[in-house]
């Protein structure tokens, strides 16, 4: 069972504008060649744009120190697409284990992880974004 914190559902919009700053500096550090900084920024993206989902859908978000609690949280959340967020909960641990590359590791990351990331990134930030679109309508 995932921890959990209870947050007002109009909250989500704080956590999807945060995503999109992520998103902002993943592509300007991508288009920079720092690529831990891009991986790290995709990371942080893919991580915002989850919460903002699970706030609106479910009025919590993760409280857990292991961010892979948060897929767990995401799949429990009810969205027009539901294949479709099972494979963006697979694109967002993939993107989570790249984490571990960006903070962790002692090298530094190259322009193939780093649009590895990216794309990652995107294809999260695109579900959620379109997702969020559709719950504000309801």
């Amino acid at each position: 069972m995932t921890r959990t914190k209870e947050v007002s559902r109009d909250r989500y919009k704080v956590f999807i504008e945060r995503a999109g700053q992520f998103y902002e500096s993943m592509l300007h550090s991508f288009s920079n060649g720092d690529y831990d900084a891009c991986v790290s920024s995709a990371v942080h993206c893919g991580i915002s744009a989850s919460d903002a989902l699970a706030v609106l859908k479910l009025g919590r978000k993760s409280a857990a120190q292991n961010h892979f609690e948060a897929v767990l949280l995401l799949k429990e959340a009810k969205v027009s697409e539901e294949a479709e967020k099972s494979r963006m909960c697979d694109k967002l641990q993939e993107l989570l284990k790249l984490k571990m590359l960006a903070e962790y590791e002692d090298r530094s990351l190259s322009k193939a992880e780093a649009e590895k990331a990216k794309a990652l990134c995107e294809k999260v930030f695109a579900f959620v974004k379109k997702e969020i679109s559709t719950g504000e309508k309801i």
